[in-house]
């Protein structure tokens, strides 16, 4: 009972914190995105750009100590689909984001941690691939680009694109058009990795009878 217990303490190590902190920043991004004040959608700006780093930060310490745990190897991808989530979700609140991308990409988002939940109820650990890792990079660019319009001002994309209320109109209109070009980019690598991690882990479906 006591080396269990003693296990459970090693695994919450800071890769882990990290991790954590990353899925409870992820709620409070979204509650000040669809905030249209201009400060709570710098502050949503700030947070997200944290939660993005402890991402790249919790993945650096846990290879150089070797601190990768199980716990890790499931929290982190599954951190990283609610922060993903969140932000489509309330970047379409906000009219920047089309509702087909957010569709595609949470419905891919959810299908895979169906598949890893089951197989680890049934005691296979399932890990993400790099291809995953690209993907998710490309959605939490493409965020980032949208967020930094909502910052530069508070329109949404279809007043923003009939030209009401527009500064900086050239800025923010290659930032938008460049957000959008890491979006279809974010989404056709959501669509190609989730076909292969299931290719991948054919034989996992096999085993669990699926």
């Amino acid at each position: 009972m006591r080396d269990d217990r003693k296990s459970e303490k090693v695994q919450l190590n800071w890769p882990n914190r990290l991790t954590i902190i990353r899925i409870l920043l992820s709620p409070l991004f979204m509650i000040l995105l669809i905030d249209n004040r201009q400060e709570s959608r710098i502050a949503a700006l700030v947070v997200f750009s944290i939660a993005s780093l402890t991402d790249l930060y919790d993945g650096y310490l846990a290879r150089k100590y070797g601190w990768i745990t199980n716990l890790g190897k499931f929290l982190d991808p599954l951190a990283d689909k609610l922060l993903v989530a969140l932000a489509l979700i309330g970047l379409n609140q906000i009219d920047l984001v089309p509702a087909w991308a957010l569709y595609l990409i949470i419905g891919r988002e959810l299908l895979v941690t169906g598949l890893r939940s089951i197989a680890a109820y049934a005691g296979v650990l399932i890990l993400p691939s790099r291809m995953g890792k690209y993907k998710t990079s490309s959605q939490m660019l493409s965020m980032f680009g949208f967020l930094l319009f909502s910052v530069l001002g508070s329109t949404g994309r279809a007043a923003f694109l009939q030209g009401s209320g527009i500064d900086f109109s050239i800025g923010r209109n290659l930032l938008l058009f460049s957000a959008d070009i890491l979006l279809v980019i974010a989404v056709l690598l959501t669509i190609i990795s989730g076909v292969d991690y299931f290719w991948r882990n054919r034989s996992v479906l096999k085993r669990l009878g699926l």
